[in-house]
Order: structure tokens, then C-alpha cells, then sequence
């Protein structure tokens, strides 16, 4: 998943729309994580995965400018939960 967002990331970086094949296996990866969440930070994958969901719109609709917003504020949610939430395994 991480690798993934990278590349998601350095694709907007570029002033590129992500393909639709990386965001939609970006989703499925993000539903797998939500349904295995902890209770004690269910919410937040759950909003995690609304935001990959509206990346997956604004991608189909060749939106760059709001793709890269999404994915800036993918980052941004991802970065508050790692420094939130502890993942022990």
C-alpha cells in the first residue's frame, strides 16, 4: 500500500493524473484496511477510505487539480494516523 501511495503521490507531484488501475487498486487496498481496523481507529480508515473513494470520482473524471487535492489530504490523513495510532505487529 505504501508503495502505491508513492507512487500516487509522486504521479501528482508531476502534474499528472494518477492511472485509473493505481487509484482503483489504491481503493481495494484501503477497503481491505478498513475492514480490518481496530476499533480505536475504525473512524478514521473510514475516512481515509471516503477520500480514496472521491479520488477514484475526480480520476474518472480527469479532474488533475482536485486529484492532487485528495491526494494531498490522503497524505495528510495518513501522516495524523501514523502519528496517532501505533500498528503493533
Amino acid at each position: 500500500m505504501r508503495e502505491l501511495f508513492a507512487s500516487l503521490q509522486q504521479t501528482a507531484e508531476s502534474g499528472e493524473l494518477p492511472t485509473l488501475n493505481d487509484v482503483t487498486a489504491f481503493l481495494h487496498l484501503s477497503e481491505k484496511m478498513t475492514m480490518h481496523a481496530d476499533d480505536s481507529w475504525h473512524s478514521e480508515a473510514e475516512d481515509f477510505l471516503h477520500l480514496t473513494r472521491q479520488l477514484l470520482m475526480v480520476v474518472k473524471k480527469r479532474n488533475i487539480q482536485e486529484a492532487v487535492l485528495l491526494i494531498d489530504a490522503l497524505h495528510d490523513a495518513q501522516t495524523f494516523c501514523h502519528k496517532t495510532f501505533r500498528v503493533e505487529g
